[in-house]
């Protein structure tokens, strides 16, 4: 009796969010042929050793290289968790020398406003469904939201000391979206902190202060990152009818509802590591064809509004002015 035919996955990546995914692509519980592929022979190896130093399925097959095959066979998923500068680069690479069924795209997307509709005509031109890995809509406990926020007008707000306003922040307007229904808002840039400081990521800047976003339907965030302290992250969102605090640090949330005299629950709220939410999203796209992650056109409209509200307010700042998104 012949075995399950493997799955045919890329990671074109295999940095700190690479060795995250492939991880988790143990947990997987179908056979699996796994590629990864970085021009760097140190983080390849770092990746292996992260990989095989966990238990899991022992039927996939990995192999590692330092750059992509000149040709393939029809690869099922691909993985691409690379900095947004490259990204575009490596998405037209794969697509010129194979089939590619279904791409996993990591924010920030590109930091050029051109990548996006390149990238997008391209992708619809090959036929590849592709998602943005704005993971809070996969977790269980921020995913569970919706039934409670859904056609409703909330005020959503997330305060913590230095943890990447920027690079976090399409994150939780994202979750917003997908709260809410609605992908059209303004960025409000004017309390944002300037100059703007390094990226823990090498060339690449970050900002702290507040960022603020009001969707069509008028949901409103923001969004404070404080530059100094250890103030651990904490979201909040409160409608007309429910209150929600989610401590992140302690895997906790407070659930307070008009329906029930506004008394306090406390509910669990874990929030799952990179490595179990991939098993989790490609297992999903293998047997379903789908999965819970932000579809492409969607991100892409999410993304483009934050991106040239923060280039418009450096380049109003700034001597030098910048014609890409330095940010990742």
């Amino acid at each position: 009796m012949l075995g399950k035919p493997m799955k045919s996955i890329f990671i074109v990546g295999a940095g700190q969010l690479g060795s995250r995914h492939l991880q988790a692509l143990k947990a997987v519980k179908s056979p699996l042929d796994i590629t990864v592929i970085d021009p760097s022979a140190l983080s390849l190896k770092i990746a292996q050793e992260r990989y095989e130093g966990i238990a899991g399925e022992k039927t996939h097959r990995v192999r590692y290289l330092c750059e992509i095959p000149r040709s393939f066979d029809a690869v099922d998923i691909a993985i691409i968790p690379s900095t947004s500068n490259v990204r575009r680069e490596i998405i037209e690479g794969i697509l010129s020398r194979g089939h590619v069924q279904n791409m996993i795209l990591e924010k920030l997307l590109f930091n050029h406003r051109d990548d996006y509709f390149r990238v997008n005509d391209l992708l619809e031109s090959k036929a590849v469904k592709t998602w943005v890995n704005c993971s809070m809509r996969t977790m269980p406990f921020y995913a569970g939201l919706k039934s409670l926020f859904q056609g409703s007008q909330f005020f959503y707000t997330v305060t913590g000391s230095q943890f990447g306003l920027i690079t976090n922040a399409v994150h939780y307007i994202d979750h917003m979206a997908y709260l809410s229904g609605e992908l059209s808002y303004q960025l409000d840039s004017s309390l944002l902190d300037y100059p703007p400081i390094a990226s823990k990521r090498q060339g690449f800047l970050e900002l702290n202060g507040t960022l603020s976003v009001k969707f069509t339907n008028g949901c409103t965030g923001t969004f404070t990152c404080f530059r100094e302290g250890a103030s651990p992250v904490m979201v909040a969102i409160a409608s007309p009818d429910v209150l929600v605090m989610s401590k992140e640090w302690e895997g906790k949330a407070l659930i307070s509802k008009k329906s029930e005299n506004w008394k306090w629950n406390e509910v669990d709220s874990p929030i799952p590591y990179q490595s179990q939410m991939t098993s989790d999203v490609v297992t999903s796209i293998l047997t379903k064809g789908t999965c819970n992650l932000v579809e492409y056109d969607d991100s892409l409209k999410i993304h483009l509004t934050l991106l040239e509200g923060l280039q418009h307010f450096l380049n109003g700042k700034s001597e030098n002015k910048y014609d890409l998104f330095p940010f990742t």
